[in-house]
């Protein structure tokens, strides 16, 4: 569903991404892990095109992303109109929910199937309230925002993404912004949304929920991708020392502090 080739992308002459090449199965969740900075959100924008690439190539089911090729195999950069177009089939959940404060919970989640997929209004209420009622929150299709948890608030965004329709899903960090006693509630949708066989990408801390549900574990550190592997490999049994000390660092910062 998702490969990636030898992808280089750099800010300001400073290289984040260098050489990533990665491959998603449809139906399948990969989770990339890694320290903060080492190209996990970079590599997640890439895929949805919301940052070009310096060099290589991204392609979403079999289709190259940002980029038409012509006879002569060189690339050129498609229109904002075939991006678009693109862009609707990967849905993305970011760190921060991005909600518009001024709609309503419904509202959020049929602003894009109506102005971006042209579907009939009726069509895309009927739609949108199923998908809230999907992760929990059909009481609250006419809260706003403001009125929302901070896990609630995700769990729109969730909804939002699916509205498209989309063929994978990317989230970044998509609970890192919560208070713990949230996180839970977001993971169990992302559960749900795996078990029902929908293909994710998720960059994430979260050891346990990737060790849970994720097929692929990629180590991406310094803008390379340093192990990947099974799940269980990665995280049980990784075959890098480099993989053992990020694991290492991430159990003792979660260990509670001894009493004094």
């Amino acid at each position: 569903m998702v490969e990636a080739v030898d992808v280089c992308k750099g800010f300001g002459g400073t290289p984040v991404l260098t050489g990533v090449s990665l491959t998603v199965a449809p139906g399948t969740v990969t989770c990339l892990i890694g320290p903060s900075g080492g190209g996990k959100s970079t590599l997640l924008r890439c895929i949805n095109h919301l940052e070009p690439v310096d060099s290589g190539q991204v392609y979403v089911d079999g289709r190259l992303v940002g980029y038409r090729e012509h006879k002569d195999h060189r690339l050129r950069a498609m229109s904002r109109r075939e991006v678009a177009a693109h862009r609707a089939e990967v849905g993305m959940v970011f760190q921060q929910f991005n909600l518009f404060a001024h709609m309503t919970a419904l509202q959020n989640v049929i602003e894009a199937p109506i102005h971006v997929r042209r579907e009939p209004r009726s069509q895309a209420i009927k739609h949108a309230t199923k998908l809230l009622e999907r992760v929990g929150l059909g009481a609250k299709i006419d809260s706003y925002p403001r009125q929302l948890s901070g896990g609630q608030q995700q769990r729109v965004a969730i909804a939002r993404a699916l509205a498209m329709r989309p063929k994978v899903m990317l989230f970044d960090e998509p609970t890192s912004a919560l208070d713990p006693e949230l996180v839970g509630e977001v993971l169990d949708v992302m559960r749900a949304l795996a078990a029902d066989g929908l293909t994710m990408i998720v960059a994430t801390h979260e050891i346990g929920f990737a060790r849970e549900v994720a097929e692929q574990v990629i180590l991406l550190a310094g803008g390379t991708i340093i192990e990947a592997g099974p799940a269980h490999q990665v995280l049980d049994a990784p075959r890098h020392n480099r993989t053992r000390q990020f694991l290492a660092a991430l159990s003792d910062r979660r260990r509670p502090e001894r009493a004094r």
